[in-house]
């Protein structure tokens, strides 16, 4: 079983991020730990962000779901196709291919639905933008 942490990382009083080209700066990002290592270090997720209104919507049905998209927004520019969910009783699974491997993560279902809530929590209190504010979905992209 794996453990997800979400954190907001917010960019601020001169503090920004250079990511795929493009600087962030005066908003928010939402970070992720997978069993304690961030994303953001793995070769697999470089260039990506996290689209949380599609993280939020995963935790209510299986289906497949665009939680990651290229930081420019255009998911197939990062070669995002979309997350496919599957939500069992006690277990929230995610299958993805990357590039030429497949990831395979599981996660407890009570502690992936509280990681998505306590985010939604604090970006409720939060006064700066989310990035990515718009998506454009891969053109064959499918629930």
């Amino acid at each position: 079983m794996n453990t997800l942490t979400l954190y907001l990382d917010q960019y601020t009083n001169g503090r920004r991020l250079d990511k795929h080209g493009l600087e962030f700066v005066d908003t928010s990002l939402i970070g992720a730990l997978i069993d304690g290592e961030d994303i953001d270090k793995s070769k697999y997720f470089e260039s990506a962000l996290i689209y949380f209104s599609e993280l939020e919507a995963s935790k209510i049905s299986s289906g497949t779901y665009l939680i990651f998209t290229c930081a420019c927004g255009i998911a197939e520019d990062g070669g995002w196709e979309g997350v496919v969910v599957s939500i069992e009783e006690n277990i929230v699974s995610w299958e993805m291919d990357v590039g030429a491997e497949i990831l395979r993560y599981s996660f407890d279902r009570k502690e992936y639905e509280s990681e998505i809530e306590s985010m939604r929590r604090s970006l409720n209190a939060s006064d700066l933008p989310l990035e990515p504010t718009a998506v454009v979905f891969p053109e064959n992209f499918h629930r």
